[in-house]
């Protein structure tokens, strides 16, 4: 466009004869008039505009009578602003805005592809004369607001607690930038922000529009982001060399399967941290729904350490299978035999004993109680399943297999042994009892990391897979950084919480008495039992030494009485050292500007997936027997009732 079909296209729309005369004005920061004459001036508009940091110009039309052209002389005073070709489909946007932000409404009297013509809500009843007319120039497809009056003469504008036109579109606009930084905010935080913010009240519906939005800007739709899934694969082995990013697709089809990923800097720390992993299976919470599958270790300071990750379709045997064959080829290198802990979710245990038929394998002991309190479903009441639990504890935790078969018959005394047979049969006793596990377990019992993990995702899970994977990626590279910049100012040898652990112990193992037996072999008495502790094989006759992977208060009595250095027979794992070389391999950051200049165009189907009926999940179902028992203290009895709830009878005494 020049400053030729700028005129022409102005004496088109004003309707100005060959023979009118008139002339152009527009305002600068620097200049309150400048006169627009020729070509030199209207490229002059286009540097000022720049210069200002000016999306938009503001253009007088001044029609010339006589020789004069004062402002009196001004007929068409109207000011044609011109907007830039990719900003006038939001027009209409911006027109409910400037509304919502004015406190009035107004109806479109004509609303078409050229034209949108508003005029405020009142004129019929009080002949109000705002208005707004724009249009669409032919000769430059550029956007025009040929007429504005701003002037209410309505009776006034009195503000409402909500407003019509205050829809998902300029919510978005106005909560962008705040979720953009927390896609965790939950649509009732984001109405109470906006009404303290605003003023004005949103539905719920509106709020969760308005955050989908958000989203759908930062990485496009849904359907979209399985396709995203392939430049996301690009990305990472071009930034991070080392990760395993695996992503499948059906030929047939050109649907999403499932994609793996782990980050070089994760597995390179994995070497670091305790031989663990926590697998498990979560539900994704977006359109399309999936699984995540996730294997999680733990670090030398109880906190969890994010390895891999898996998005599928959903929580199969295949699909376990695909993901324990990509964590093999990981873990291989390393050369250490990892023990795992499950929860025995579907096709699970069939795949891992494909993959890992050697590697020791616990189950969760949380599960294996819930699963048992099925068993007495209509069986028994609440004080029954209580006290059979209570004493499967013990049996779980029992340190020795006299202590095992001590425990177990009063499980099957209060339990019956026919229930209580049939449980323990259907599970392996090494999977499961302290006493019976060959190994170290580092006192695991629980696959309480997994569910943590689970829960610091939760947020990301309502995402699509490449807006969750980008996210959590995002999560955990901040987490790794911080981790790492918190240990450098660690002084002590073991880690925070291991240091205070040793400290406790420490303390408690000072009222034992040590009498040497042989070389290395100690007997470690108190006033009512004796322990034998031999440090050459870091054993104890209380077994929690084995167990823990942790000198427990009889071994560090001995070690002390030994007048040896403490610090040499614990796990390297849980010194302050091996925690920082667990973050001194960070992940990457990745780089989305050139996106769109990928040599990867495959175009990935979402999985076929048929939504349940009914208002979605979005909690973990809980298992049978999940409830806390709670004492009522109206009846006095163990139960899932309280005092204002309680229905039982009770026994008065007069």
């Amino acid at each position: 466009m020049n400053y030729s079909d700028l005129i022409q296209s102005i004496r088109k729309r004003f309707k100005f004869s060959s023979n009118d005369s008139f002339h152009l004005e527009y305002s600068s920061p620097a200049c309150s008039s400048v006169y627009l004459d020729n070509e030199s001036d209207f490229k002059m508009l286009f540097c000022c505009a720049k210069i200002y940091h000016m999306d938009n110009v503001l253009v007088t039309v001044v029609k010339d009578v006589g020789k004069s052209c004062s402002s009196t002389s001004v007929v068409v005073d109207d000011c044609a602003e011109m907007i830039d070709e990719n900003d006038y489909l939001d027009f209409r946007d911006k027109l409910r805005k400037f509304a919502v932000q004015s406190g009035f409404h107004y109806v479109l009297s004509r609303n078409d592809s050229i034209y949108v013509n508003a005029v405020c809500a009142n004129r019929d009843v009080d002949h109000c004369g705002w208005e707004v007319l724009g249009s669409v120039a032919s000769i430059n497809q550029c956007f025009y607001i040929t007429r504005f009056n701003n002037v209410h003469t309505c009776r006034g504008m009195i503000r409402n607690r909500s407003h019509r036109q205050l829809g998902s579109k300029i919510v978005r606009t106005c909560i962008e930038s705040t979720v953009c930084l927390n896609l965790g905010l939950k649509p009732r935080e984001i109405m109470s922000n906006f009404k303290s913010t605003y003023g004005y009240e949103i539905s719920y519906k509106v709020a969760s529009r308005a955050k989908k939005r958000c989203v759908e800007k930062m990485y496009g739709s849904e359907c979209d982001s399985f396709s995203m899934l392939s430049w996301f694969r690009e990305a990472v082995l071009e930034t991070n060399p080392g990760s395993s990013v695996v992503l499948e697709v059906d030929e047939s089809t050109e649907r999403f399967k499932r994609v793996f990923v782990s980050y070089a800097g994760q597995i390179q720390g994995f070497k670091f941290s305790l031989p663990v992993l926590y697998v498990d299976g979560a539900f994704g919470k977006s359109k399309y729904k999936g699984q995540i599958l996730a294997a999680t270790g733990r670090n030398g300071n109880k906190g969890f350490f994010p390895l891999a990750l898996c998005f599928s379709d959903s929580e199969t045997e295949e699909n376990w299978l695909f993901f324990f064959k990509n964590l093999k080829a990981l873990l291989e290198p390393q050369g250490r035999i990892i023990t795992f802990i499950s929860d025995r979710g579907v096709g699970l245990l069939k795949a891992f004993d494909l993959i890992f038929p050697g590697n020791p394998h616990l189950y969760c002991y949380h599960h294996l109680r819930y699963n048992l309190s099925r068993k007495y479903k209509n069986k028994g009441g609440e004080i029954v399943v209580a006290d059979v639990l209570q004493k499967f504890f013990k049996v779980a935790y029992a340190s020795t297999e006299k202590s095992f078969y001590f425990h177990l018959k009063n499980l099957r005394d209060e339990g019956g042994a026919a229930t209580i047979d049939e449980f323990i049969r259907e599970i392996p006793l090494e999977h499961w009892c302290r006493a019976f596990f060959k190994g170290c377990r580092y006192g695991i019992m629980a696959n309480g990391i997994a569910e943590s993990f689970n829960n610091w995702i939760v947020a990301e899970r309502s995402l699509p897979p490449f807006a969750m994977l980008d996210q959590t990626r995002m999560k955990e590279m901040k987490m790794m950084s911080e981790r790492s910049v918190e240990s450098k100012s660690w002084t002590t040898k073991l880690t925070p919480k291991m240091e205070k652990r040793l400290k406790e112990q420490l303390d408690r193992s000072r009222v034992f008495r040590v009498i040497a037996s042989h070389e290395n072999v100690y007997e470690v008495r108190n006033d009512k039992y004796s322990y034998s502790v031999d440090i050459s094989t870091r054993t104890c006759s209380c077994v929690k030494w084995q167990i823990n992977c942790f000198p427990c208060a009889h071994a560090l009595a001995a070690i002390q009485g030994a007048r040896l250095d403490v610090y040499d027979f614990i796990d390297p794992y849980f010194t302050a050292e091996y925690y920082r070389m667990c973050y001194s391999f960070p992940i990457a950051p990745l780089s989305n500007v050139d996106a769109s200049c990928s040599s990867t165009e495959d175009f990935i189907l979402p999985p076929v997936t048929k939504r349940p009926a009914g208002r979605p999940k979005s909690k973990r179902i809980a298992s049978a027997g999940e409830k806390k028992l709670i004492r009522c203290g109206r009846c006095n009895k163990m139960g899932h009732h309280n005092k204002k709830s309680c229905t039982e009878p009770l026994n008065m005494l007069l």
